[in-house]
């Protein structure tokens, strides 16, 4: 697969290149499903979950891989799977305040150009319903 083509770059390639070396491989984040993230890689599409060290080291919500993001991963032998153990810094984004009473960030999305918020008009357009889309229904990122 090539990088280059989903947005890999030489803002990206400069952060980068502590992770050269050392078996890592770059990788994109693709889907991010509560801790279980598809990554594309050079060697195609595989898996991936955080390194413990990554979790111990976390602070916040939004330190953890969003859709979009550039990942340092370590494949495992099976070819399928990964390890997540750095986020590389991020171009943009695209957050919300997590749900609740906490004042945090949760980005939706990082290091995309444009994003298209689609809503339809069956239900009651209201801005807090596009914020927090009810379940079952999908936010659409697109761009690099």
């Amino acid at each position: 697969m090539d990088l280059t083509t989903l947005g890999w770059n030489p803002f990206f390639a400069t952060y980068y290149e502590p992770y050269t070396g050392n078996g890592y491989q770059r990788a994109r984040v693709a889907r991010a499903d509560r801790h279980v993230y598809v990554l594309y890689a050079e060697g195609g599409e595989c898996s991936g979950r955080v390194s413990g060290r990554f979790r111990h080291e976390a602070t916040r919500l939004s330190d953890y891989p969003a859709i979009g993001d550039w990942v340092a991963i370590e494949p495992h032998d099976d070819g399928e799977t990964a390890t997540i153990h750095a986020v590389l810094p991020r171009q943009s984004r695209f957050s919300r305040k997590v749900p609740g009473v906490v004042t945090e960030e949760q980005v939706v999305a990082a290091n995309v150009d444009t994003v298209f918020l689609v809503s339809g008009l069956d239900l009651d357009l209201e801005p807090r319903r596009i914020e927090r889309p009810p379940r079952g229904l999908s936010l659409l990122v697109i761009g690099l």
